[in-house]
């Protein structure tokens, strides 16, 4: 998406700021929209409630003081899109097309990373006290959220869940990796960056849609801050699905520390709890998981086995970025693509 919005003839946004976080450096934002609306056959349309956000960063050709709503409802009208009769003036699948074909390109050649890691041998003990070994193969945020979606997918339910998230790492994973199939699907605080809520919006998804998966993808500094509505879980007998990715880490917040702060690292690690015992407490059904070759079966059981019972999936993952990011004080489509070290300005450093 970041390089086909700096290279888009026309950017239309409904609703939404155009904060730090979306634009990147600012001179260097929207550069082919600008010259198009030079030339007459383009711009920056942006659409707002809020008059307060007219010009605030960006300076759009056109502000329209509207809901979403109201405006997307009179640009179908305009287009005939709303007509029953298919008489639209202009046909999207024909007049879209290469433009699609193009994205698909771009995803091809700029795939989202999943770090991924060999196997190690372990020695285990066995049920019957028998020592063996095994191969073991550390996960990643990516990875986990990748399987989730994949058993969801292969299940045929992806049309029955609902998704909730903290903030962090795991939030953004969650968007890159889900395979959205309908509006509403994700509940997430986005930008503004609710650490804890995860747990309360799982809880109101599924009491609003009874039928639904909802499933909570939380991380473990989220988690701790409001986990004692499991409370509520235990004692309602709410049927929701909690996936816990505990790195011990705030490491969004690590990360930009590594990047900015020469390592100087404050306030990340996290002492957890035993979210199993935790959820035992409760007596909530849990599950632990902390190596790839189990994950599969896991989260089969975590989804499925028991869709009246709440259930707690903690998984153990190692401490990994999410990529690709675009790294304060950079150009929209100046992305960093991999974990590796490289320069940056110190003075940009993210508040």
């Amino acid at each position: 998406p970041n390089f086909m919005v700096q290279e888009c003839d026309l950017l239309l946004n409904i609703g939404s700021r155009f904060d730090d976080r979306i634009t990147g450096a600012l001179g260097s934002f929207l550069p082919e929209a600008r010259r198009a609306a030079v030339e007459g056959r383009g711009g920056i349309i942006h659409v707002d409630i809020r008059k307060s956000e007219h010009a605030k960063q960006v300076e759009p050709n056109f502000f329209v003081h509207s809901t979403g709503l109201d405006f997307l409802r009179a640009v179908n009208a305009e287009l005939g899109l709303d007509d029953p009769d298919g008489s639209a003036k202009v046909k999207p699948s024909t007049a879209t097309r290469s433009w699609l074909k193009y994205k698909t390109e771009l995803e091809k050649e700029y795939p989202v990373p999943v770090p991924e890691y060999r196997p190690h041998t372990v020695t285990v003990t066995g049920d019957d006290g028998i020592e063996r070994e095994e191969e073991h193969t550390k996960m990643s945020a990516q990875y986990v959220i990748k399987k989730l979606n994949e058993v969801i997918l292969a299940a045929g339910r992806m049309d029955d869940c609902f998704f909730s998230t903290g903030v962090g790492i795991h939030q953004m994973v969650a968007a890159q990796h889900i395979t959205w199939t309908k509006p509403r699907q994700m509940l997430s605080s986005g930008s503004l960056g609710t650490m804890g809520v995860c747990l309360g919006y799982t809880i109101g998804s599924k009491l609003a849609n009874p039928q639904a998966i909802c499933i909570g993808i939380d991380g473990d500094g989220s988690f701790n801050m409001t986990f004692t509505e499991l409370k509520t879980v235990a004692e309602q007998g709410i049927p929701i699905k909690m996936l816990i990715l505990d790195n011990e880490s705030q490491m969004m917040v690590e990360y930009w520390q590594r990047l900015f702060h020469a390592e100087r690292y404050l306030a990340v690690r996290n002492i957890n709890p035993d979210y199993t015992t935790l959820a035992d407490s409760f007596r909530i059904k849990n599950i632990y998981c902390d190596h790839a070759e189990d994950l599969e079966s896991k989260l089969e059981d975590f989804l499925f086995e028991d869709p009246d019972q709440p259930v707690l999936f903690h998984c153990r993952i190692e401490r990994t970025p999410c990529m690709p990011m675009v790294a304060p004080g950079k150009a929209l489509d100046d992305m960093i693509h991999r974990d590796e070290r490289f320069d940056v300005d110190p003075s940009a450093a993210p508040s």
